[in-house]
């Protein structure tokens, strides 16, 4: 589920939820960092490291 194509707002949504639950962020950073890294895997990989 994490290399889900961001195809739409409702993608777009469950991608940042996603986020917010691996990473633990708000809703607003969480939405940034998927739409700079374009996908889950990347914008979660970019906090743990």
């Amino acid at each position: 589920m994490v290399d889900m194509q961001l195809s739409n707002n409702k993608l777009v949504d469950r991608g940042t939820r996603m986020v917010m639950n691996e990473t633990g962020l708000d809703e607003k950073t969480a939405g940034d960092l998927l739409k700079k890294y374009g996908s889950v895997r990347k914008a979660v990989e970019s906090i743990k490291n």
